[in-house]
């Protein structure tokens, strides 16, 4: 589904000092996988670079063989990858239904039943939902896309134990029963342990299990 060749990275300020270095890996739809590391290690780095915001300085991304760079990062983005946040990054004025239809024609209401916010819920402003149920207001956004590959960013460090193991579930029915690619970058060694591969950074460097 997604395969990183050779791929390295560095700051333009920074040329001398790789964050990544010449980084080898693959994803499969169908599972979730977890990439840890201590801050600065390069893990939201090679996020950023899956889901095309930005262009590694060596090296290929590609989905299902070609590479990311050819039909251009927009398209990428558009069609391949949808994002989740550690912020959720919802529009605040609108409600979870006009969230969710930002991210594609969908059955926004019956999306956010599948993600346990109800019919009252979902037409409230955004600001008025506790932070999990943001966050699967976020989620249904990204789904709603259909794109295969689902990338999230520290999608529990702004919640509270229950429901980080609640989303953590919804991540991983999304891998399993909709055989999406799901690649969360967290500290959450909790989360990690759900997940179907770990892939561990250290300076610039992947391992994995």
């Amino acid at each position: 589904m997604l395969e990183v060749k050779d791929v390295s990275y560095y700051y333009k300020s920074q040329k001398d000092k790789l964050v990544l270095d010449s980084i080898d890996c693959r994803f499969e739809k169908g599972k979730m996988y977890a990439i840890l590391g201590t801050s600065g290690s390069g893990k939201t780095t090679l996020l950023s670079l899956l889901a095309g915001l930005d262009a590694p300085v060596k090296g290929t991304i590609c989905v299902q063989g070609e590479d990311i760079g050819k039909k251009g990062l927009c398209y990428h983005r558009k069609h391949n990858i949808s994002l989740v946040f550690q912020n959720y990054n919802l529009i605040d004025y609108l409600t979870p239904t006009e969230n969710v239809l930002l991210g594609g024609k969908v059955d926004a209401q019956s999306l956010l039943a599948q993600m346990g916010i109800g019919a009252d819920a979902s037409t409230r402003s955004v600001m008025q939902l506790s932070g999990g149920q943001q966050q699967r207001v976020a989620i249904a956004r990204a789904i709603a896309s259909k794109a295969p590959i689902l990338l999230a960013d520290e999608p529990t460090g702004n919640l509270d134990e229950k429901t980080a193991w609640e989303i953590t579930e919804l991540f991983k029915l999304l891998a399993h029963e909709q055989e999406k690619c799901v690649i969360v970058v967290t500290h959450s060694k909790d989360l990690a342990e759900e997940a179907d591969a770990v892939l561990q950074i250290k300076d610039g460097k992947i391992e994995g299990r």
